[in-house]
């Protein structure tokens, strides 16, 4: 690590330039990923000590077993009994002692076959407890990925792609459970190591310091290929996740992919994507499987040498046959030991990911106010409220100021792009202004618990979302446990309850994804069905009767008009027709208020709102509309 100082004068202080060397960088990449494991095994550790007992248990009688062949060897050789010649001699003499049986060869027989009757036992159930651990684990990974992205600022979530949410839950998660797999994995093979270890030095040191030398390039070489891998492991998910997200755009739009005839560029574009995805994948598998090999070869010379050096060890034929089956047995331990640690870096980037997704859940977002919100009194104020995103040049909202009044319903017009929909997002709580306030009620919206606000206010946005399910299970969705006579009213009131009956099923007739089955006006009654049956304190429309005909669109109006005398109603449109009937209408263009005031006021006024009135125009303004002078801004 190199480091550098420098010298601040005008703040009288030194500063410390510090730049990490790869090794230490990979440390610290380490570190973070075995936290990030910690963090999702957390509430499931209490499975570890389980199987470290089990596999120590499995591995000491397999053990036992294998070191049975000594006393097996004597007396197939005619042996009248094994000597003690030290402790792993005098553990076989004690197993031997638990045999009712005179003969030696019968009693060793015995006793390998009950040890290895227990070790199986042992080993299949520690089998069940890691399958109930692995369900348990994935499952509680998806649930918690699946509430984080719920979970997270809406603000936060449009920044991110689909695709990256969508992989993370999907795969990663199965992947991320791999990988604590993997660590368990490391556990138990470790416990069977020392185990195994420990039975060859106490049948011979000498032997068992051969086997360590000619294994000692094993650690060096496995290091090695597996930081190849994890490497690997951050490209192969970057490529992953860039196909999630190219999937999920194309079946997003499939109507646009055939209306332009791009249906053969798309598969071409998928199939590019997707080979990479094979390649990288590949490549990381390549080099993960070189490690098996390496190890094979040098637990194989090390059992080599051993064969060749016995003849000046003094070592007996059964010793060295029991020291050898140990060592035989050794080997595929070492091999899964260093296999789950290949297994566990490849799995890098998905560790790192479903983390980071976890940990995002877990860090305290902006903390909300926590004074609740049960009725609106007076109104609602926007004061000098500028909205600016990150990084951009120029404000979405500029010194926008408004009041809506209780028991009215005011429009907010302007072109595309004039800010009508962000500021309703802003008097959600959806984004937060850079400068200015929301006060409700005189109480800043910052002050107020938003998930309480937001229960008071039903939103219908332009191309409302429809659930792949029942008319009525899309109404309900509106609000927890209401009625059947509670979501036919909330349909009537939408004028919808008409084309429902008319449709062969009712209520129960199933939409399609996205509502596919029904015409964009009737999503647009559904949704805004949904919105009543919560019963709100206040109504947001944002565009959320541009798909309906004239007629209905009239009617919703008048119905509008009405359930704005109890409650309040604010509404977007870029048609002038629809604001006709609103207490108030405000005008946006850049982001910026031009004018406010009654419809038939800012109509005579002859400003940009009477402008954009006259070219939209398709009928006579009735005359008590253009009468109407009061409130003009």
């Amino acid at each position: 690590m190199a480091a550098a100082m420098s010298h601040d004068v005008s703040q009288g202080r030194s500063v410390r330039v510090t730049s990490l060397s790869p090794e230490i960088l990979g440390t610290q990449r380490e570190i973070r990923s075995v936290r990030h494991l910690a963090n999702m095994a957390e509430g499931h550790f209490w499975f570890l000590p389980i199987m470290a007992v089990l596999a120590v248990l499995s591995s000491l009688f397999e053990g036992i077993s294998l070191a049975l062949i000594i006393p097996l060897i004597d007396a197939l050789q005619g042996g009248g009994g094994v000597q003690s010649k030290g402790p792993a001699i005098d553990l076989v003499l004690w197993v031997l002692s638990f045999v009712p049986v005179s003969s030696p060869l019968i009693a060793a027989l015995v006793a390998i076959i009950g040890a290895l009757i227990l070790k199986n036992a042992i080993s299949y159930l520690n089998v069940a407890v890691l399958c109930v651990f692995y369900g348990r684990l994935s499952h509680a990974l998806r649930i918690g990925v699946f509430r984080s992205i719920l979970n997270r600022p809406l603000a936060e979530l449009e920044r991110e792609r689909v695709g990256r949410f969508l992989n993370v839950l999907t795969t990663e998660t199965w992947r991320a459970t791999d990988a604590i797999n993997s660590l368990f994995t490391i556990v138990t093979s470790t416990s069977t190591i020392v185990v195994f270890l420990t039975l060859l030095f106490l049948l011979s040191w000498q032997l068992s310091a051969v086997a360590l030398a000619c294994t000692a390039l094993i650690p060096p070489l496995v290091h090695l290929i597996n930081m190849r891998v994890k490497r690997m492991s951050r490209v192969a998910l970057a490529a992953n996740e860039a196909l999630a997200q190219q999937t999920w755009s194309s079946l997003n739009a499939l109507r646009t992919i055939h209306i332009c005839g791009r249906s053969v560029a798309e598969v071409l574009r998928f199939q590019k994507s997707s080979d990479l995805v094979r390649r990288r994948f590949l490549r990381m598998a390549l080099i993960s499987a070189g490690t098996a090999p390496v190890t094979e070869v040098l637990v194989s010379a090390a059992i080599a040498v051993i064969a060749v050096l016995v003849s000046n060890t003094g070592v007996g034929l059964g010793t060295l046959v029991g020291f050898l089956a140990i060592l035989l047995r050794l080997q595929p331990r070492i091999l899964a030991l260093v296999s789950a640690q290949a297994n566990l870096l490849s799995h890098h980037g998905s560790v790192v990911a479903v983390g980071e997704a976890l940990a995002a859940s877990r860090a305290p977002s902006t903390p909300d106010g926590g004074a609740p919100f049960t009725a609106l009194r007076d109104g609602i104020q926007v004061r000098d409220l500028t909205l600016q995103y990150p990084g951009t040049s120029r404000p979405v909202l500029s010194d926008v100021s408004l009041t809506v009044k209780r028991g009215t319903m005011v429009a907010i017009v302007g072109p595309s792009g004039s800010g009508k929909s962000t500021l309703l997002d802003v008097l959600l709580g959806f984004q937060r202004p850079t400068r200015g306030a929301v006060l409700v009620d005189a109480t800043p919206l910052s002050k107020i618990d938003l998930k309480s606000w937001r229960s008071r206010i039903s939103v219908v946005d332009q191309d409302p979302y429809v659930f792949d399910d029942t008319i009525g299970a899309n109404i309900r969705f509106g609000a927890d446990g209401v009625s059947n006579a509670a979501v036919i009213e909330a349909a009537r009131l939408a004028r919808a309850d008409e084309f429902i009956r008319h449709l062969p099923s009712g209520y129960d007739t199933v939409v399609g994804e996205r509502g596919t089955q029904i015409s964009g006006g009737q999503r647009q009654r559904i949704a805004l069905a949904r919105a009543l049956v919560r019963d709100p304190e206040i109504l947001l429309l944002d565009e959320a009767t541009n798909a309906l005909d004239r007629r209905t669109e009239d009617e919703l109006q008048v119905f509008l008009k009405s359930f704005a005398r109890s409650r309040t109603v604010i509404f977007v449109s870029h048609r002038i027709e629809s604001v006709l009937h609103a207490d108030l209408v405000v005008m946006l263009e850049d982001g910026r208020v031009v004018e406010s005031g009654t419809p038939g006021s800012l109509i005579d006024s002859a400003g940009p709102f009477a402008s954009l009135f006259a070219a939209q125009r398709s009928e006579t303004v009735p005359e008590d509309i253009r009468g109407d002078r009061e409130g003009a801004a």
